[in-house]
């Protein structure tokens, strides 16, 4: 057996031995694991993220949503702005190139993968542009919502949640 599957089978049963949290939050912890590991790009705590937000300097953050648009209007963190998951790099440069310098953007999907995907795509010409930080938001707008922060939809604050699919489900805790 590889190092890497031994490693992934050790990691299940360390995030189902010591989580005493609900289904979704263990699952969910699982899959932050695991996307941390793949990906390598920075992560940025749900409470950090809120703490930027609610400071006087919210105008230095941009928070880019990384899935689908139906996922997008069920709900999304307030302020963030959608972007295809398979946007390009040249494409994602030229419609925000000019408004990220001394910028911090913060990066989120449902879980943290496609967003960690987009990050690698355009971490590198985006630090060109001198942005203050370029992170994925950890566990994505599930831990968010999990957490009880608030999402917002056209019509305003929310409780509902897209779960992607029936297979991402389970890491939703329901309000």
């Amino acid at each position: 057996m590889s190092f890497m599957k031994i490693f992934f089978k050790l990691l299940m049963v360390f995030a189902l031995i010591i989580s005493q949290n609900t289904q979704a939050n263990s699952s969910l912890w699982f899959t932050e694991q695991m996307v941390s590991f793949r990906f390598g790009v920075n992560q940025i705590s749900h409470q950090k993220l809120q703490t930027m937000l609610s400071a006087d300097n919210t105008h230095t953050v941009l928070i880019f949503d990384v899935r689908r648009p139906e996922e997008y209007q069920t709900s999304r963190i307030k302020g963030s702005i959608l972007i295809a998951p398979d946007m390009t790099e040249q494409e994602f440069m030229a419609q925000y190139g000019d408004k990220i310098p001394g910028k911090s953007l913060v990066f989120y999907c449902s879980v943290g993968y496609r967003s960690s995907q987009f990050i690698q795509r355009i971490e590198e010409p985006a630090k060109a542009k001198n942005v203050t930080m370029i992170s994925n938001l950890k566990g994505g707008i599930f831990r968010w919502y999990n957490e009880q922060h608030p999402v917002i939809n056209d019509t305003g604050e929310t409780d509902d949640m897209h779960p992607s699919d029936e297979s991402w489900a389970d890491m939703i805790d329901k309000r």
